[in-house]
């Protein structure tokens, strides 16, 4: 086996290695600093979590348009459309379409 190969290798896991522990650990902490956020807003006004949480949706569904609905959906018997796929294929074939475009526009 090369060994330069073997080294990259090497090289390659141990930064992505570091880049999941890092990723883990700033994890970890934000959901510690949310916990101790809610319990210091519920020591100091008597709110409790849900309400915290029943705020923060209903300011999302406000500031945000649909995702406040997409998350609601999400994991439920939300269907598409009737004209669902038809739709995604007429965006497929118009990508296909585009792309054979630019191909022969760069062969000329």
């Amino acid at each position: 086996m090369n060994v330069a190969l073997m080294i990259g290798a090497l090289l390659v896991s141990v930064l992505l290695l570091t880049w999941l522990l890092k990723v883990i650990k700033t994890s970890i902490q934000t959901a510690f600093f949310i916990a101790i956020i809610v319990f210091v807003v519920q020591v100091a006004s008597g709110v409790g979590p849900q309400e915290v949480f029943q705020a923060v949706a209903k300011w999302l569904g406000s500031g945000l348009g649909s995702l406040d609905k997409w998350l609601r959906n999400w994991g439920g018997n939300y269907k598409p459309p009737e004209n669902f796929r038809e739709k995604t294929k007429t965006m497929l074939d118009l990508g296909q379409m585009l792309v054979q475009m630019l191909i022969s526009e760069s062969a000329n």
